[in-house]
């Protein structure tokens, strides 16, 4: 090291050290800066609330409760739509148009002026007017019983969805049950919970499986008709009937002063090969009381049939009398596999009768039949089409094709799995015309609905994707 005569250290060498060390702290720091990770200033952090991670998307604070009831573990977003109703007693088509958009009509709240601004961030501001036709007027069902053969849990479970088509109509449903190993308890409780819902319910209770009770049916309705009783018909506990004014309105063009036999073939041609020309019991098996009184009689010789189920009814019909079965097509056994979603988004005449929709399908009748507790059974899957190409299957779903239909296509899409060995001609007798499944098409299924304390009804339609749900939140009230 120099030092000066003085012993002090030379400027230019200590300038020099000075210049080298700042030299070395901006290589540093430049290196440093290059591998610091950058922020990013244009997107927001997810948020999380009780165990459900929410998208920055979401401008506006959903419940926590109803999303943990929906299964939201995700949310990605969230759109509120309220949709004002107008009652209108001209004749509508099944399928409207309607000259809004769905979705694009996030219009931004009166006064505000930022990007995307909605009313609590996730409502749009405009509500959507729809018209539905007036609500059918209650009518008298005592002239047709009901029988099924199931188990007393079983039962129990059907009550809520037998109350939407039997509850307060004065039908009756007898029902067959195995023995109750509770001693009556679980029964009383059934008896309780259908009195209350407005069922009128008859339980007996049998030591015969399941197919031999399927049978025994047949007599108990017999033995049972009283004056003004009309029809009887054996249902599955899955067997939902729509509507019950449209289902009386569909027999009272049946002339049931004779031996009428009326039901559904199976949608699948190979099922009809398997079990024949039959009512598949899923879809409702329609007896006329002179046809019950004829079963009455040759009751014992039909119940040594090997037969079982709904074939051993057809059978005994075939062989001891000439009655012959008149196909209603309304009536649906929805022999369907794991997607029935083309089925009731295809705009047709609804349905008297659905089937399997809790087992080879799901679609939760009940909840989707809580909008017509609301405004009437004819409001249930009726359509409509907005502008930008969103269609509102009410109750069921909200979808967009990939592709848009063209104007009056009466095409039903083939999105359910062929079974036991069916082609696509084999849907055809039941269901056509067909096209092909759509494999681009975006949904949104119903999976909750409720009739809120001010009579409005609020449905939640949901798209699941990993990447997170998306809901749209319908709110329904009239004008």
């Amino acid at each position: 090291m120099l030092f000066n005569r003085d012993g002090a250290i030379p400027a230019s060498w200590a300038w020099k050290k000075m210049l080298r060390f700042v030299v070395v702290f901006i290589a540093v720091a430049g290196f440093a800066a290059l591998l610091w990770p950058s922020p990013k200033h244009h997107t927001a952090p997810m948020r999380a609330t009780s165990n459900i991670t929410i998208s920055p998307q979401v401008q506006c604070d959903p419940d926590v409760d109803m999303l943990h009831r929906l299964n939201i573990k995700k949310l990605a977003d969230y759109t509120r739509r309220e949709i004002v109703v107008d009652v209108n007693p001209e004749p509508l088509p099944l399928k409207q148009k309607v000259e809004e958009p769905l979705w694009d009509a996030k219009l931004k709240a009166p006064g505000n002026s930022e990007q995307g601004a909605l009313q609590d961030g996730c409502s749009v501001s405009k509500p959507l007017t729809l018209q539905i036709p007036p609500r059918p007027k209650s009518t008298d069902a005592s002239h047709i019983d009901f029988g099924v053969a199931t188990t007393v849990s079983r039962l129990n479970e059907s009550l809520d969805q037998f109350a939407h088509w039997a509850g307060y109509s004065r039908a009756r449903i007898f029902a067959l049950i195995e023995p109750d190993e509770t001693k009556g308890k679980s029964i009383q409780q059934v008896k309780v919970k259908a009195e209350n819902l407005g069922i009128n319910l008859f339980i007996t209770e049998s030591e015969d499986d399941y197919l031999h009770r399927y049978f025994a049916l047949i007599p108990i309705l017999e033995s049972n008709m009283r004056e003004q009783t009309r029809w009887g018909c054996i249902i599955d506990d899955d067997t939902f009937f729509l509507s019950m004014p449209a289902l009386v309105d569909a027999l009272g063009h049946y002339d049931d002063t004779k031996p009428m036999y009326i039901g559904g073939l199976s949608e699948g041609i190979p099922q009809i090969a398997v079990f024949g020309l039959i009512a598949f019991g899923g879809a409702g098996v329609f007896m006329s009381r002179p046809l019950l009184s004829d079963l009455g009689t040759v009751y014992d010789e039909c119940e040594q049939m090997t037969f079982t189920g709904d074939r051993r009814i057809a059978n005994c019909i075939y062989q001891y009398t000439t009655t012959r079965l008149t196909v209603d097509h309304r009536l649906h056994q929805l022999d369907l596999m794991k997607d029935a979603s083309g089925f009731f988004e295809a705009g047709r005449e609804p349905p008297l009768s659905v089937h399997h929709w809790k087992s080879w399908f799901t679609a939760d009748m009940p909840k989707l039949s809580v909008i017509s507790e609301a405004f009437g059974e004819d409001v249930l899957l009726r359509q409509w089409q907005f502008s930008d190409e969103w269609i509102l299957t009410n109750g069921f779903s909200v979808i967009q094709y990939s592709l848009p239909l063209d104007p009056g296509d009466i095409t039903m899409e083939m999105t359910w799995e062929p079974h036991n060995g069916a082609t696509d001609e084999s849907y055809l007798h039941e269901l056509g015309p067909l096209r092909r499944k759509d494999d681009d098409k975006i949904s949104f299924q119903l999976e909750d609905a409720v009739i809120e304390p001010n009579g409005r009804v609020t449905q939640w339609y949901i798209q699941r994707d990993k990447a997170g749900d998306q809901v749209l939140e319908l709110s329904w009230r009239k004008r």
